[in-house]
């Protein structure tokens, strides 16, 4: 997967810089309205073409890139609006594209060896923590913090370590639940949430429950998940529900 990411990143970058280097020496020469404009039009071939660049990335890496779309946003006009004044801006811009490069596909390279050399663990839910701006990643999912315990089939002692993901709202973890992960032996600090095993939870379920408690209980959780309720209030609705 990383070479993926690194092939994708190079071109990436390639195509933010050069229209902005070839406007550049355009606008030396510019001599007549016709000319202005076949630099723009470099301009705006290029913001589209490293675009779409972009756009694979994101959906190839495993990890988010949401610094990346800044990037991708705003970094190419810049460089192409400050190239003609200095090229050390144009070195400015492309440092700071091939630093976020290299740290994308290193941690992406660190995802592929954990994918490889991890083992099986089991991670036991001690805390579902919500970030201060709740994380809507779009209308169906949201990111949450989870500090688990780890249990390792070696039968090493429990410990603890905080995992981020992504999960379906009205689906995310709950303490006491359980999930799978994937524990890099070298590292146990660097875990991964194992996506196609089910989560082990501790509450009852609505398989457990009337279909009609069942799904009220569920737009509770949509609601928790998605910041309409607290976490004590979801609590208290929670259990003035299933004591009817």
């Amino acid at each position: 997967m990383w070479r993926t990411i690194a092939t994708l990143s190079l071109l990436w970058c390639v195509l933010i810089v050069v229209p902005a280097l070839i406007g550049s020496l355009m606008l030396d020469h510019v001599g007549s309205a016709a000319s202005t404009g076949r630099v723009l039009g470099v301009w705006l071939v290029g913001y589209v073409a490293q675009f779409v660049v972009f756009l694979m990335i994101s959906r190839r890496s495993p990890r988010p890139v949401l610094m990346g779309w800044f990037i991708a946003s705003l970094v190419p006009w810049a460089a192409d609006w400050t190239a003609p004044l200095s090229l050390w801006w144009l070195a400015l811009w492309t440092a700071l594209i091939a630093g976020y490069g290299v740290w994308l596909i290193g941690r992406v390279a660190e995802l592929d060896q954990l994918r490889r050399d991890g083992v099986r663990g089991i991670g036991v839910v001690l805390e579902v923590i919500r970030p201060i701006f709740n994380v809507v990643v779009n209308k169906d999912a949201g990111r949450r913090v989870l500090r688990l315990s780890i249990e390792l089939p070696s039968g090493t002692a429990s410990y603890e370590a905080r995992l981020t993901g992504t999960f379906i709202l009205g689906e995310v973890p709950e303490s006491e639940d359980r999930v799978a992960v994937r524990v890099d032996p070298h590292r146990p600090d660097r875990i991964e949430l194992i996506e196609d095993e089910p989560i082990l939870r501790a509450a009852p379920q609505p398989s457990d429950l009337e279909p009609e408690i069942a799904e009220r209980l569920h737009t509770l959780k949509i609601m928790r998940d998605r910041g309409d309720l607290t976490d004590a209030e979801f609590a208290t609705a929670r259990e003035r529900l299933l004591e009817q």
